[in-house]
């Protein structure tokens, strides 16, 4: 999917806000060299840069790289498909927020960590769990069918058991793995829910022209209306899955 960098903290910036929750997490760890997937604008990789002896900040997004270099030119950014890795094998720990529910081959994904990490190397990692967005989900669904439109669900989101089961498989002994509720407001008042939508869904909403799109937001909003407006925001009631993990011995 393509994202737009300058538009990616008014519509996404809430994300980034509670990954400060997960530098906590990897700080404890007390990691020198950190590889971060899907870094984004590097507002993340910047904090861990001030615990880290060394950070790495990757994303398959040319515009998100162009706006990390930019805005900290004193760290390490590059493009890189986070299924193909090629940055070394020593990191202590890789770190990701976010990011991996966007990622279909998890085996492939794993594999690549796997790989550049020391032993007995860290993963720390959030990202959508099972039943996270379900409402939005179904809307979207829903307004997709009603035009034809073949719908299927891009994003993986995983249960707990699901989820070790894969760390455990690709060589990772689990140290925590936990899923909890996050409720998000989203930025940008009422066009909250239609700018986060255009950005996440940006794929399914290319199915439409300028006045089917506008038909399928207002049809999403209303089905959402009732349960996540509160009148000044839109509210995501987001279900998270956070794992450590290290290399077995």
């Amino acid at each position: 999917m393509e994202w737009n960098a300058e538009n990616y903290a008014e519509v996404c910036g809430r994300v980034t806000e509670r990954g400060g929750r997960l530098v906590d997490v990897l700080r404890k760890l007390r990691c020198k060299k950190v590889l971060d997937i899907g870094c984004g604008t590097g507002v993340l990789t910047n904090e861990i840069a001030k615990f880290a002896q060394e950070v790495i900040g990757i994303d398959s997004s040319p515009a998100m790289i162009e706006k990390a270099k930019a805005t900290y030119p004193g760290l390490k950014f590059f493009m890189m498909d986070a299924c193909s890795l090629r940055c070394g094998h020593d990191f202590d720990a890789v770190f990701s927020n976010a990011v991996f529910h966007f990622i279909p081959s998890q085996d492939a994904l794993l594999r690549g960590i796997h790989e550049v990490l020391s032993p007995k190397g860290a993963l720390v990692c959030e990202f959508g769990a099972a039943g996270n967005i379900a409402g939005l989900l179904d809307a979207v669904a829903q307004a997709c069918a009603k035009r034809g439109k073949p719908y299927a669900l891009r994003f993986y989101y995983p249960t707990e058991t699901e989820y070790g089961h894969l760390l455990e498989k690709h060589g990772f002994s689990i140290e925590s793995i936990v899923t909890y509720d996050l409720d998000t407001s989203l930025r940008g008042g009422e066009s909250g829910l239609r700018n986060w939508i255009n950005q996440i869904f940006c794929i399914e909403m290319e199915w439409f022209d300028a006045r089917e799109r506008e038909e399928v937001l207002r049809e999403i909003e209303a089905v959402l209306r009732s349960a996540q407006w509160d009148g000044a925001a839109w509210h995501l009631p987001n279900r998270r899955l956070q794992a450590v993990a290290r290399l077995r011995a």
